[in-house]
C-alpha cells in the first residue's frame, strides 16, 4: 500500500498552518510506520505460512515413506509364511518318506534275521542229531581207545564230544536269552 503526500504547494489547497502540517506529517509518518509493520508482519506470516507447509510436506513424505515400508514390510511377511508353508509342506513328506524307508528297512533287517534264526536252527539241528550220533559212537570208541591210551590223557573223540557239548550249550543259552 502506498500512500503519496499531498504536494504542499500553494495550489493544491488552502495554505495549512505550521501546526496542522506538523500534525499530518506525524500522522503520515505513524501511518508509513504502520505500513512498515504490516509489511512485516505479512513477510513473516508468509515466511510462518511457508515453513508451516514445507513441515507438513515433511510429515507427509515421511507418512508416505512409513507406508511405503510398511506395505514391503507386510509383502516380505506374506513371503515368508508362504515360505514356512511349503517348508512345512516339504518337511512333512519327508517325514512320511523316512518313516516308509524305514519301515522297509525295518523289515529286511526281520527278514534277514529270520533267515539267520532258521539257518542257525537247522544247525542247531544238525549238530544235535551229529552229538547224539558221536555220543553212541564217542562211548564206544572211548572205552576202546582209554583201553589203548594212558588213562591220564583224553582221547580226540571224548575233546570233540565235550566241545559239542560246550558249543550246544552256548548256542542254547544264545538263543534262550536273545
Amino acid at each position: 500500500m502506498v500512500l503519496a503526500l499531498p504536494h504542499l504547494d500553494g495550489e493544491a489547497g488552502p495554505p495549512l498552518q505550521p501546526s496542522q502540517d506538523n500534525e499530518l506529517q506525524n500522522q503520515y509518518l505513524e501511518l508509513l510506520q504502520m505500513k512498515i509493520e504490516l509489511e512485516e508482519s505479512c513477510k513473516k506470516k508468509d515466511e510462518l505460512l511457508r515453513d508451516i507447509q514445507r513441515a507438513l510436506a515433511e510429515e507427509q513424505a515421511k507418512r508416505e515413506t512409513a507406508e511405503r515400508e510398511k506395505q514391503l514390510l507386510e509383502e516380505r511377511c506374506k513371503e515368508m509364511q508362504q515360505k514356512i508353508k511349503l517348508l512345512e509342506i516339504m518337511f512333512n513328506k519327508s517325514i512320511i518318506q523316512l518313516k516308509a524307508e524305514m519301515m522297509i528297512e525295518t523289515e529286511n533287517l526281520l527278514r534277514k534275521r529270520d533267515e539267520k534264526i532258521q539257518r542257525l536252527e537247522a544247525q542247531i539241528e544238525v549238530l544235535t542229531e551229529k552229538k547224539q550220533n558221536d555220543k553212541n559212537d564217542c562211548t564206544s570208541e572211548k572205552t576202546a581207545n582209554d583201553k589203548e591210551e594212558n588213562r591220564s590223557e583224553s582221547s580226540w573223540w571224548s575233546k570233540i564230544c565235550d566241545l559239542i557239548k560246550k558249543l550246544t550249550k552256548l548256542l542254547a543259552k544264545f538263543f534262550s536269552s536273545g
